[in-house]
């Protein structure tokens, strides 16, 4: 599987009218999908047992427990004011579920190669070099003068932040790194100091390290956002392979029913 991915999604699907909804509806508006069959609801005060899932700039909210009087009263909630907005409420359609499912599992499964790759276990940020001079040029000279520290896995030059990431393969060429804090690289006094990384700190939660998320996942965010986009794409043609399929089975099945009879 390729490594590598950020959890954005693809196209929305058809936004749902809502005649409660369009009643003073505000400047802006979001829709709120709830998951059939599951817990009560307040999502103005959400109780532990609410878990909202952001995804496709909606919010999946999977409620725990059972029974029509659940999904009523989740249903009431559509058009009411949420802070500057007016919510959109609806029963997620199986597909959309199915889809929305298979995207956080490809998501999930591509944080943890992310979160698993040792080669950004030990990393420093460097920052006060020249600015001017190209990516490829500022890579190169950093990885010079880091060189004696020990074994370099990669580096990432953020021409944005104008900041350059470096990662070793083990925590002595970190340490190494830090202590060139000061030094001087091309008449320039840079600064070195520990990136965020998987090791760093204890993690809080999925992809994060303490109130941190690891400098390389947002290194590879862009991308990672391409490449889900690419296997939504697959999975939603194969998805419609299969319904056909099943569909023309379905019929056939009818038609010699009928022959026999």
């Amino acid at each position: 599987m390729d490594t590598y991915s950020s959890c954005k999604g693809s196209a929305l699907k058809e936004p749902f009218n809502s005649e409660a909804a369009a009643k003073g509806k505000k400047k802006t508006s979001t829709r709120i999908t709830s998951v059939p069959g599951r817990s009560s609801l307040n999502t103005t005060r959400p109780t532990p047992l609410v878990i909202i899932l952001l995804c496709y700039s909606r919010a999946f909210v999977i409620l725990h427990g059972n029974g029509l009087k659940v999904r009523e009263k989740a249903l009431q909630l559509n058009g009411s004011d949420i802070g500057d907005w007016n919510a959109l409420v609806k029963l997620a359609p199986e597909e959309e579920e199915e889809e929305y499912k298979a995207a956080v599992a490809y998501k999930k499964s591509l944080c943890a190669d992310l979160a698993n790759d040792k080669r950004f276990l030990f990393g420093i940020a460097v920052l006060g070099y020249d600015t001017s001079l190209p990516q490829d040029e500022v890579e190169s000279i950093l990885r010079e003068h880091f060189s004696s520290c020990g074994e370099i896995t990669h580096v990432y030059v953020d021409t944005l932040d104008k900041c350059t990431n470096i990662y070793f393969s083990k925590e002595e060429g970190e340490a190494s790194a830090l202590d060139l804090n000061g030094s001087k690289v091309g008449g320039f006094k840079i600064t070195t100091m520990r990136v965020a990384t998987v090791r760093s700190n204890r993690r809080s939660g999925p992809g994060t390290v303490g109130s941190c998320i690891p400098a390389h996942f947002l290194e590879f965010s862009r991308e990672n956002t391409k490449k889900l986009e690419d296997y939504m794409t697959e999975w939603r043609a194969k998805a419609r392979r299969e319904k056909d399929s099943a569909l023309r089975k379905h019929n056939t099945f009818k038609a010699s029913k009928r022959a026999r009879g």
